[in-house]
């Protein structure tokens, strides 16, 4: 595994918005994450998880974010994903979301927890023998 990469100024305020945007609506006590996913042409999507008193019916941050962004424009290659939680902490994407990723977002630069604040990681790294790497295009 490489080291984790050195997080851009356009990466830093993408994840400033998705803590503005999970501080303003989170819900009580739910479980409560905001996504943010940006893509080639500059694109910024924030998306917010759907928690269920059922748990499998529940629906992660991520695919909320990633699926905004694939509605606005289907072949705009998504460039970074992060995730924050309601106390504004950036947290890895769950196993789930890693598959969803590699399917809609598999160059991009992935934001996990660390260096004083995130660091951010290929999704190639974060998933380097996954189930479908074969499908990956280089």
């Amino acid at each position: 595994m490489t080291a984790p990469m050195k997080i851009s100024e356009v990466q830093a305020v993408a994840v400033a918005e998705a803590r503005r945007f999970i501080a303003e609506r989170q819900r009580g006590d739910w479980h409560s994450v905001a996504s943010v996913v940006l893509t080639a042409s500059g694109g910024r999507f924030v998306g917010m998880n759907l928690d269920s008193t059922l748990p499998r019916a529940s629906v992660c941050a991520e695919p909320v974010a990633l699926g905004m962004a694939m509605a606005a424009d289907p072949d705009d290659r998504v460039t970074f994903v992060a995730a924050v939680n309601r106390r504004g902490e950036v947290i890895p994407p769950c196993g789930p979301c890693r598959e969803l990723m590699l399917d809609y977002a598999p160059h991009a630069e992935v934001a996990l927890p660390g260096g004083g604040d995130f660091v951010t990681l290929p999704m190639r790294e974060l998933m380097p023998t996954a189930f479908k790497h074969d499908r990956r295009k280089p």
